[in-house]
């Protein structure tokens, strides 16, 4: 059987990873990216016009939720 490859129990079926443990991974590696690196936050001070104008478009976000896809990019 399968292990997930984060936190290495069993899984089913691919993706060998847990959703839930993918989830936790990549939002603490978004977090950190955006806190560090993303220039945005710093230029877009209202929260809803930052998600707006960039984080609900994020190319760092899209490529994260390819892991909960399977690769297919939400479809």
């Amino acid at each position: 059987m399968a292990k997930c490859k984060i936190c290495g129990q069993p899984v089913m079926a691919a993706p060998v990873f847990h959703p839930a443990c993918w989830e936790t991974v990549t939002k603490r590696m978004a977090e950190e990216f955006c806190d560090e690196y993303c220039r945005f936050p710093r230029e877009i001070e209202d929260t809803d016009s930052l998600h707006e104008l960039h984080c609900d478009d994020c190319a760092l976000i899209r490529v994260l939720n390819l892991g909960l896809s399977g690769g297919n990019g939400g479809a």
